[in-house]
């Protein structure tokens, strides 16, 4: 196989040629409809057909697994959770009694706690407030409670994503109502933001969830989904690529690896969108396959630690460091696996990381509002989702 270097990959001259372009269809094979309870041994991919979802987009359809979400799951430590509560109730000092009612829940609704996707949240309708129905001044104190959530880099991966969907607003021809940073992205707040007792925050729209869930000085920041439909475009003269250190660094893994582990890596069957998505809350991953990091170079190595920082780093740099000491303990039972390609512009060139608590997925996928393929992707800890290690269907 012949594989290439990362390079920034530009879709806009080809999307020059499209004076208007379809809506983002591809994300239809992304838990539209998924089911949690599929059996993750079933086929070379983990999943039956490929992976959980499947569904039609539009239906707003998404299973729920029963899952307890507040257990003793190994939370991060170092969290800036003070922080977090201030920004929080200055938030919520911002709304009236109505709108606060909307953006409010209670901790023990896990139902809705699990309500992330990556689709439009016209297709996969969200928990919380749209940022179009908050004035100003609650709009700038809701994204000031993001922002303290997270590090710089990983607040300005959350600007360009948005970013992305205003691209699309401008230049798909379906979608148009829909896509947007304001339309397209809500907040919610589960609990009461408290030093001590557990709270969550949940911030998401079209390809993005955040949801970070706080216990005293110890947070969760997993599941996250980040991904970027078109992989790069262009605002005024200045070229934009949400992902560019994301999938930056998971190829240069690829890249780095000899003709002997790319063999050992790659994975049989077909593999078409991320496996571990929206709805997949059983806690079952898929049978560990690949190639072990441990029989890497110490150079490989640490292109592999570099990648996981790549989608650890967007928390606040406390929470960061506690998160990447534990995988950096685990990295000699850590594997690497690849399908379909590993080639930047590969169609449906999927990616992984696996160890015994980070996994990440990275997928090329296909859609009907750009030219070319787009990315998802996905990071979760498979013992502290939600802040928990004892999911149960």
């Amino acid at each position: 196989m012949t594989r290439l270097r990362r390079s920034i990959v530009a879709p806009i001259a080809a999307a020059a040629l499209f004076s208007t372009v379809a809506a983002c269809g591809s994300d239809s094979g992304t838990n539209a409809s998924s089911s949690s309870t599929a059996d993750p041994s079933g086929s070379p991919s983990g999943f039956p057909g490929g992976g959980p979802g499947g569904g039609a987009p539009g239906g707003g359809l998404q299973t729920f697994t029963a899952v307890d979400l507040d257990t003793d799951g190994e939370n991060a430590s170092g969290a800036n959770t003070t922080d977090v509560v201030t920004a929080a109730t200055a938030f919520l000092a911002t709304l009236d009694s109505d709108t606060a009612a909307k953006v409010s829940y209670d901790f023990t609704d896990n139902e809705s706690r699990q309500t992330w996707s990556n689709f439009p949240a016209q297709q996969v309708p969200r928990k919380g407030v749209a940022l179009s129905d908050l004035d100003d001044g609650a709009k700038a104190a809701a994204m000031a409670l993001v922002k303290t959530m997270l590090s710089a880099e990983g607040y300005a991966q959350v600007q360009t994503i948005q970013e992305a969907d205003d691209w699309l607003k401008e230049n798909s021809a379906s979608g148009t109502d829909s896509f947007g940073s304001d339309t397209d992205y809500y907040i919610a707040i589960y609990g009461t933001p408290s030093a001590s007792d557990s709270f969550m925050v949940q911030f998401g729209g079209h390809h993005l969830a955040r949801n970070y869930t706080y216990k005293g000085t110890t947070a969760s920041i997993t599941p996250d989904f980040t991904g970027t439909e078109p992989k790069s475009f262009t605002i005024g003269s200045t070229d934009v690529e949400p992902m560019k250190e994301k999938a930056g660094t998971l190829f240069d893994v690829f890249d780095s690896l000899s003709d002997d582990q790319e063999s050992q890596a790659e994975l049989s069957g077909t593999i078409d969108d991320i496996l571990m998505g929206p709805g997949v809350d059983s806690g079952k991953f898929p049978e560990t396959q690949g190639v072990a990091v441990s029989g890497l170079s110490t150079d490989q190595q640490q292109l592999v630690l570099d990648a996981i920082g790549a989608w650890v780093d967007d928390a606040a740099p406390g929470v960061a460091a506690s998160l990447m000491e534990t995988y950096k303990s685990q990295l000699d039972q850590t594997y690497i696996a690849f399908a379909n390609s590993d080639t930047v512009d590969g169609e449906s060139t999927y990616l992984r990381i696996d160890g015994p608590r980070v996994w990440i997925e990275l997928v090329n996928t296909r859609s009907q509002s750009t030219p070319n393929v787009h990315y998802h992707g996905v990071y979760r800890d498979k013992n502290d989702d939600y802040g928990s290690s004892n999911p149960s269907a």
